[in-house]
């Protein structure tokens, strides 16, 4: 069982002289982390279906991703939800969808 989601998209970035720490700090978990050719973490691709501790995980690697950076994710309930990070901290956002007046 569980709750099955998916990535719908995402801005990632951590640079290089944090790159090692985030590796070893994400090993085992359900996402693949690219790396450009000067080392730095510049996506990131969600290699699971099922929620389990990634907005805990996200949160202990917070202070080394870059500001702005966000994974955008989709349940299997149609639910929306980005985390979203800055100044070292990443939040859960929640999506609003919103139909216009007819």
């Amino acid at each position: 069982m569980g709750y099955c989601m998916e990535m719908k998209g995402s801005k990632f970035f951590v640079p290089t002289e944090h790159t090692g720490r985030v590796l070893a700090m994400t090993q085992g978990e359900s996402y693949d982390f690219h790396l450009d050719l000067a080392g730095n973490i510049t996506e990131l691709t969600f290699k699971g279906d099922k929620l389990g501790d990634d907005f805990e995980m996200f949160r202990s690697i917070a202070p080394y991703v870059q500001d702005g950076s966000y994974i955008w994710m989709m349940g299997e309930d149609g639910s929306q939800w980005r985390w979203v990070f800055q100044s070292g901290v990443c939040r859960e956002v929640n999506a609003k969808v919103e139909w216009p007046e007819e």
